[in-house]
């Protein structure tokens, strides 16, 4: 018997994170099977007051509401390989990192800690968790445009503030990093472990075109030899992808179905036809910003091990839920 700890966002229609529910308010299914919640508290990196979060109930019961750590990564997925054969691409990835900075100038929050990372052939680590601004738009400029494009060795990074998370420490060293990242996969698989330590929910905003592969039908399917392994590690640390589509605003295309895949399956969410990526940036915060930490127990039995799928839905049908789909059990 062990218990299981779930981060669990409840909003409204609008995207509001809810307060004052209870144990009672949430239904957890494994294999099918209910298990009995036994706690619901409720976490957030802001006090809310008036308007700011909207009420389960008049008469809703008070919550932990002190600000707790808010995590953000944002990943680049240069797209300079691709440009020559997609006119605009590298422009809207450039026009991506601006908006991304401007949320930082004016989004921020006191409890965000934000990382900077980008991928081309292997992961770069840009700039590890930090509230310094200047340090952070430093590190999407670099990510974005190519310069500076060693900026992933530790040495070539803004020191890190004393005590802050990190996720330097949990990755590979040096040439190590690129051999063990030859894929998005695996890129994405080894922030999952590298962000594992860290207690809470990691949101991981991608900027993309998708990735995967095309069966015959050119329809998008996942790669069967790294996707269960990426899904597994993602979920398991607590990492929720957001797809942000760098294709221009109506372009079809098959991997806009590798980007709803990633998300839907760590308990993010894909946004496509983006015009300017500030509004999607801030929605992600403002619905990342209060969560439900809930708990239950689970029974696996001695010496096995495997990973569990779990389903998470809500006594108020009005209401939206989001969480991970499952966790390793039996390490």
């Amino acid at each position: 018997m062990s218990e299981v700890l779930l981060d669990v966002l409840v909003t409204d229609k609008k995207g509001n994170p809810i307060l004052g529910l209870g144990p009672a308010d949430f239904q957890i299914t494994e294999d099918d099977r209910k298990v009995q919640v036994t706690s619901a508290a409720f976490y957030s990196n802001r006090r809310y007051a008036g308007s700011e979060a909207a009420p389960a109930a008049a008469n809703a019961p008070a919550d932990n509401t002190g600000p707790a750590p808010h995590y953000f990564i944002f990943l680049f997925d240069d797209q300079r390989r691709n440009s020559a054969d997609v006119p605009g691409l590298l422009q809207r990835q450039v026009r991506a990192g601006r908006d991304a900075i401007e949320w930082l100038r004016e989004g921020l929050a006191p409890t965000d800690w934000v990382a900077v990372a980008g991928y081309d052939n292997r992961l770069k680590l840009f700039q590890d968790f930090s509230r310094d601004r200047e340090a952070l738009e430093r590190a999407i400029q670099s990510a974005t445009t190519g310069r500076s494009g060693r900026e992933n060795f530790p040495s070539r990074q803004s020191p890190s503030t004393p005590g802050a998370p990190a996720l330097a420490p949990g990755l590979p060293v040096g040439d190590a990093l690129g051999q063990e990242t030859p894929t998005i996969y695996e890129a994405l698989t080894v922030i999952g472990e590298a962000s594992a330590s860290l207690v809470g929910r990691k949101n991981l905003l991608m900027f993309t075109t998708g990735f995967g592969r095309m069966n015959r039908f050119r329809q998008y399917e996942p790669d069967p030899r790294y996707f269960e392994p990426m899904s597994e590690s993602l979920n398991d640390a607590n990492v929720a992808i957001y797809t942000f589509d760098l294709t221009d605003t109506g372009a079809n295309h098959p991997f806009a179905n590798a980007m709803s895949h990633i998300s839907d399956d760590t308990g993010g969410r894909y946004f496509p036809n983006v015009l300017h990526f500030k509004t999607p940036i801030a929605d992600v915060a403002r619905e990342t910003s209060g969560y439900y930490l809930v708990s239950y127990r689970a029974e696996h039995l001695t010496g096995l091990r495997g990973f569990q799928r779990v389903e998470v839905t809500l006594a108020n049908p009005e209401l939206e839920v989001t969480a991970r789909k499952g966790y390793r059990f039996g390490e």
